[in-house]
């Protein structure tokens, strides 16, 4: 199956500062501004070098449960199949027990 899996950690609601905060203070974070209000969503791809600057990062800004997730996104050339999902993501839902989110394209 010729496939490609994203892992990104999201941080879904984030002001202003701490948007452009996460983008300094994690290599490879990125940020957008939410299509339905005035805030900000981040995304750091979920790696072993910087899982323990997303888990400093939630802690520091003290981040609500509710307002991350850890987004799967997979873009395959097959309507059906399996995926294996990294050990990183049950390791990550150790410390922040958030909920997962699925994309699934086929392209």
């Amino acid at each position: 199956m010729n496939e490609k899996t994203e892992i990104l950690f999201r941080f879904l609601n984030l002001d202003k500062f701490q948007a452009y905060s996460l983008t300094h203070e994690i290599l490879g974070s990125s940020h957008e501004k939410s299509p339905s209000s005035e805030r900000y969503i981040g995304h750091v791809p979920l790696t072993a070098d910087n899982f323990e600057q997303i888990n400093d990062y939630y802690i520091r800004q003290r981040v609500a449960i509710e307002a991350c997730d850890i987004l799967v996104s997979v873009k395959s050339t097959v309507e059906t199949g399996s995926i294996d999902i990294p050990e990183i993501v049950n390791r990550m839902l150790k410390y922040i027990d958030c909920k997962l989110t699925f994309s699934f394209t086929i392209v």
